[in-house]
């Protein structure tokens, strides 16, 4: 090509050289997309293929701390229950004395009086007796005196 007779000529030299450039880089342009595209399909499935891991371990996580969760309540119901069969029993068995106390303690207090009572009246017959067991060897003394006066006069 000849150099440019004139500064138009240059200017039109220049700007065609620079549309040359454009146009070249406009071609390589299909390439670098596809490069991109595939770069972001690389990327997109990266991220689903961490997304799903990430999914599966939350999921996992879940499912451990569920269970987890479900044996530490099911060790706190037994521990609660059987406190609370044990509570029940302590005090069915603390109402039970109480009650066996006051009761006993009502019976041998009504026992105590008739025993009381009873011990008054055998000691008022045990004299009664004494009396008419005192009496009677009496009356036999004199019956014997007077049967042997009787016979040695």
């Amino acid at each position: 090509m000849n150099a440019p007779r004139t500064a138009r000529e240059a200017l039109i030299a220049e700007m065609l050289g620079d549309l040359d450039a454009l146009l070249a880089r406009i071609e390589a342009l299909p390439a670098l997309v596809a490069g991109a595209e595939e770069r972001l399909s690389g990327t997109a499935a990266a991220l689903e293929a961490a997304g799903d891991k990430y999914r599966m371990a939350v999921t996992a996580f879940n499912e451990q701390a569920k269970t987890d969760l479900s044996e530490y309540f099911d060790r706190k119901a037994v521990e609660v229950s059987s406190r609370t069969v044990e509570d029940q029993r302590a005090a069915m068995q603390e109402a039970a004395r109480m009650a066996f106390r006051s009761e006993a303690s009502d019976k041998a207090a009504s026992l105590g009086l008739v025993l009381g009572e009873a011990a008054k009246e055998f000691r008022l017959s045990m004299r009664s007796r004494l009396v008419e067991h005192a009496i009677t060897a009496l009356v036999a003394s004199g019956f014997t005196a007077g049967f042997v006066y009787l016979i040695v006069k």
